[in-house]
């Protein structure tokens, strides 16, 4: 299974400045991301690996789609999403960025989606419209705006329609 894992904006934003246009202020959000991919396969594009500190995440099998080598210990390296794919010994978490997300949308059978309620016009990147005849939301988690978390989210799990 092949799953997509993005925060995005009420408009698909994804991203600015190599980072979350919201920066780390979704502390829930964050805990669910390393839940869900903890002992995972998360496969990335070089500029989320440097967003994460051109080192690799832990407990994850850490992939990073590029050209050139990273260099790291621990980090493997794909010249393309197929051939990270076949690399991959665990579940696959799609962790960006924009371009990897176009690419392996064909290919999921699973997104999950944090929906941040706020818009960030300065944003740079976007995640590609979700198709409703393609996708079916199968589950969702309401987070309320707190000392954790600066905008209110949720996070929305959809299953590819067969």
């Amino acid at each position: 299974m092949k799953t997509i894992i993005v925060a995005m904006d009420t408009n698909n934003a994804i991203g600015f400045n190599n980072d979350l246009p919201w920066g780390r202020a979704l502390k829930d959000d964050l805990a669910n991301f390393k839940k869900q991919t903890s002992g995972a396969s998360i496969i990335m594009g070089r500029k989320t690996f440097e967003s994460v500190g051109s080192k690799p995440l832990p407990q994850r099998e850490n992939i990073v789609v590029s050209r050139t080598p990273t260099g790291v210990p621990g980090v493997l390296t794909a010249v393309s999403l197929e051939s990270a794919y076949s690399l991959a010994r665990y579940p696959i978490f799609i962790i960006g960025g924009g371009q990897i997300y176009a690419a392996a949308l064909a290919d999921a059978d699973r997104l999950m989606v944090t929906m941040v309620d706020g818009e960030f016009p300065e944003a740079t990147v976007y995640f590609p419209e979700i198709n409703p005849v393609e996708w079916k939301e199968v589950s969702r988690e309401y987070f309320s705006q707190d000392e954790r978390n600066e905008y209110s989210f949720d996070i929305v799990v959809f299953e590819r329609v067969a």
